[in-house]
């Protein structure tokens, strides 16, 4: 049986979130306890309500209680509002909770009264912004074990012609070329696969080698 979903707080971060996971196939009830904000999303969403969540007797009656997985999004100032619901819903059993902070005393807090995961969208979007300004060529990355990701980069022109082997890059920037990909096409690379400039690499490093990497390369990675 697919998870359901409940996402409290339907400001810019509960409003994607919640759209993202209809999109994805998930069951999705979304709350707000705003007239407007419930009306606009509604050609968007399946099921938004309006709503108190700071009221237990109001979650129940919508079902709450059943739900798997309950995100608080509610706005970065309302911090009362934040530790409230996610304290009511911690008492519904709730199997997981996931809530936005907006600062690191708040993400305490919450962690203190049993969220399991705590999240910093504003914080995260800067770090992301700033990975991308400083390494421009970076495609995508995705965590893997560890400090390990998987890096999906565009191949600099310094290392054009030159094999794996020649650049040891696992040496040196604690880098992996685990793909090559050529158009339509994807290959798995040996010792000896010469690089082509601006092709697609699918690396495996740490966010210190793909740094280290940047910093050697002026940023062309």
């Amino acid at each position: 049986m697919s998870k359901q979903y409940v996402v409290v707080g339907l400001g810019e971060f509960g409003k994607n979130l919640a759209k993202a996971l209809q999109n994805v196939g998930k069951e999705v009830l979304a709350i707000d306890n705003s007239d407007t904000i419930v009306q606009n999303i509604s050609s968007d969403l399946t099921y938004v309500v309006k709503a108190d969540a700071t009221s237990q007797e109001a979650l129940e009656a919508l079902g709450v209680k059943n739900f798997d997985v309950a995100i608080v999004s509610v706005g970065g100032k309302d911090v009362q509002a934040s530790i409230l619901i996610s304290l009511i819903l911690k008492d519904m059993k709730i199997p997981k909770i996931v809530a936005r902070a907006s600062s690191e005393l708040h993400g305490r807090v919450l962690e203190k009264i049993g969220v399991n995961l705590v999240v910093y969208p504003e914080k995260e979007m800067a770090i992301n912004l700033a990975n991308k300004l400083s390494m421009p060529n970076v495609l995508e990355k995705a965590p893997v074990a560890g400090n390990y990701k998987i890096y999906e980069i565009k191949t600099p022109k310094k290392f054009h012609g030159k094999t794996l082997k020649d650049l040891q890059l696992n040496k040196h920037y604690e880098m992996t070329v685990m793909l090559v990909k050529e158009e339509n096409t994807i290959k798995f690379p040996s010792a000896d696969t010469a690089l082509i400039e601006e092709e697609t690499l699918i690396v495996l490093s740490t966010d210190e080698g793909m740094r280290a990497f940047a910093e050697e390369n002026n940023g062309n990675i």
